[in-house]
This record gives C-alpha cells, structure tokens and sequence, in this order.
C-alpha cells in the first residue's frame, strides 16, 4: 500500500515540477508588445500586434475596422 501511495503523489506532483521547466509555459501568457499578451492564436475580439518566441502570437483587445 505504501509503495502504491509513493507512485500517486510522484505522479500527481510531477506535472506541476515539468511545468516549471517547459520553456513554452513561461513564454505563454507573457506580456509583450503594446501590452499585448502572448498566446497560441488570438481570440475573435483580439488583434494580432507582433509575434512572441516560439511563433506564439501578440494579441491585444480589439479588432481594427476593414
């Protein structure tokens, strides 16, 4: 039972440990341009303003007029 108990909490602990050293998780949701916030793709209600690392996109609230 015990060592049955040691594999749960390594399992359940190591998502949050390899989050930590993913470098797109640190890149994702991070500020960038004009206050812009870096995603995978921007929202409908988003414009695309630049682009992050990763080729993750700069997104601002906002959708310019055609």
């Amino acid at each position: 039972m015990k060592p049955l108990f040691i594999v749960f909490v390594f399992l359940f602990f190591w998502d949050t440990a390899l989050a930590g050293l993913n470098p797109l998780s640190s890149e994702l949701h991070k500020r960038c341009y004009k206050n812009g916030i870096c995603r995978l793709e921007c929202y409908e209600s988003e414009m695309l303003v630049a682009y992050c690392t990763f080729q993750l996109e700069c997104c601002i609230r906002g959708n310019p007029e055609p």
